[in-house]
């Protein structure tokens, strides 16, 4: 299973942080590559909460989230994918205090499926594209609501 890491120093309280991470069925407010999002799941966000995304141009995943642990973890659980090169896979996001800060270890998992193994090098860069442009929106949008805070 190919995985790899992406980490980041953002400039935002690690609260902000959580709070751009933790709403879990608006993604796409925040996430370009995201084209809609949408919980499918009742209740509170919380262990077991599922939503659905579709990409632009193409494609769709749907989303568990298998481990909920207030400002520090959010094991998001990809379990079903359409029109993508993989299977399924894993984003495991830890975030913990940095100075006035935050710190941002993105682990991500993918099961390529077979066009993903047919395209192996094309996959691998596209999933770390992806998941680069994914926290880098992510820090993006906290520092934004960063900065209106103290404004």
């Amino acid at each position: 299973m190919p995985e790899f890491t992406i980490t980041r120093t953002i400039d935002a309280p690690l609260s902000t942080v959580w709070d751009v991470l933790h709403d879990f069925g608006d993604i796409q407010r925040w996430n370009p590559g995201v084209k809609t999002s949408k919980l499918t799941s009742e209740g509170p966000v919380a262990e077991g909460s599922t939503r659905m995304c579709e990409f632009a141009p193409f494609g769709g995943v749907r989303e568990r989230i298998d481990h909920h642990e207030p400002h520090k973890r959010l094991l998001i659980n990809l379990y079903e994918t359409n029109k993508l090169p993989i299977s399924n896979a894993t984003a495991d996001f830890n975030i913990t205090e940095e100075g006035n800060g935050t710190a941002l270890t993105l682990h991500y998992r993918y099961n390529p499926n077979l066009m993903g193994r047919m395209m192996k090098g094309v996959t691998d860069k596209q999933m770390r594209k992806g998941i680069a442009g994914l926290a880098k929106s992510l820090q993006l949008e906290s520092e934004k609501l960063a900065a209106a805070d103290t404004s």
